[in-house]
């Protein structure tokens, strides 16, 4: 990480189709998401042909030129490091694409994922596609083009980059980048959760939120996967002795239905529902943010797993800070609290 004061950075620029930045996203890094004008993309490129030496020569001189303008008038991922750009290039790619994933996961705790794939350009049907259909002696043709949906890209404004810091995602942008052994579980968690609110398919979103609530959460195999992960993210987002529940609750209901995924259970699979992922989706957003923003209460996987088991017996704890509006909680188990009540009075 790059500290104000010390030697000039190596610094990484990268483009991302995946954000429109019309404001500054700033990290505590000091790496930004931001647009990168024409300007800003001329004045670079003439610092490397006066600065680089090989820059100069005919070939690289081109070569640089072209990729330096291929920047302007695009959203670009920036990372500050210090180091050799060949020793640490690898790292700043990875940190590159962690803020990336970060950030389009934060647009999730207020737009859901048809939203999200929407803007993204994600679809369940190809790409793109050109087909012909030609009868015996070409007697009947047809042609169907069907054009690659247009990616817009996740809006950063200024309402966006309030939300970010405000809900904590700036910690757990700084959080994932440290070498504990939960920070790393909840690194996992998210690579998933990209996956899955990235994932068009519902069963196969299903099996994938589910592994980043397990990278979470489950610290045994031998561990029973509903009834250890609804405890403990109930436990972790809430104090509230009914809204534990209703948490608690809803896991088991979603893994219930994940359970008919994997086994093949047509009973168990009509129970699930994109408004039962949703819900999941956002606590374990929500659970991600919590445990980055209580760090020194949770300094390592034992002492999450130790202090969950402490709440199975004690008075529900006041300590954990909660980065985010209650609200944000609140609204996401709204969203399939119908859904809950409705299962629970045709099964009673």
């Amino acid at each position: 990480m790059f500290v104000v004061g010390q030697s000039e950075p190596s610094r990484y620029i990268r483009t991302t189709r995946m954000l429109s930045a019309r404001a500054e996203l700033k990290f505590a890094d000091l790496s930004k998401i931001r647009f990168f004008s024409l300007r800003e993309a001329d004045e670079l490129a003439e610092q490397v042909r006066k600065r680089n030496v090989f820059a100069r020569h005919s070939w690289e001189n081109n070569f640089y030129f072209q990729r330096v303008k291929a920047l302007a008038d695009h959203t670009v991922i920036e990372v500050l490091r210090e180091g050799d750009p060949r020793d640490i290039g690898e790292k700043t790619e990875q940190v590159a694409t962690t803020l990336e994933r970060i950030t389009v996961l934060s647009s999730s705790i207020a737009s859901d994922r048809s939203q999200l794939q929407r803007k993204l350009g994600i679809s369940a049907k190809p790409r793109s596609e050109i087909s012909f259909m030609i009868s015996p002696g070409f007697r009947f043709l047809r042609s169907r083009a069907r054009p690659a949906p247009a990616a817009q890209g996740v809006l950063i404004d200024e309402r966006f980059c309030k939300r970010f810091s405000r809900c904590g995602f700036n910690t757990l942008a700084d959080y994932v980048q440290s070498k504990t052994d939960i920070a790393k579980r909840v690194s996992r968690s998210l690579d998933w959760l990209f996956d899955s609110r990235t994932e068009p398919r519902l069963e196969a979103a299903v099996v994938k939120t589910s592994i980043a609530l397990e990278s979470l959460l489950i610290f045994s195999e031998s561990e029973s996967l509903a009834q250890s992960l609804s405890e403990r993210a109930a436990f972790a987002l809430s104090s509230n002795p009914d809204r534990r529940r209703l948490i608690s609750r809803t896991l088991k209901r979603f893994y219930d239905a994940r359970s008919g995924v994997v086994h093949g259970s047509e009973k168990k699979v009509k129970r699930l529902t994109p408004t039962l992922l949703e819900t999941v989706d956002r606590l374990a957003i929500l659970l991600c943010l919590v445990i980055a923003a209580n760090s020194r209460l949770w300094h390592s996987a034992d002492a999450l797993r130790e202090w969950c088991e402490g709440q199975r017996w004690g008075e529900p704890s006041k300590d954990v800070q909660l980065p985010f509006l209650g609200s944000y909680l609140r609204n996401a188990l709204a969203l399939s609290s119908d859904e809950l009540e409705a299962t629970t009075a045709s099964v009673g």
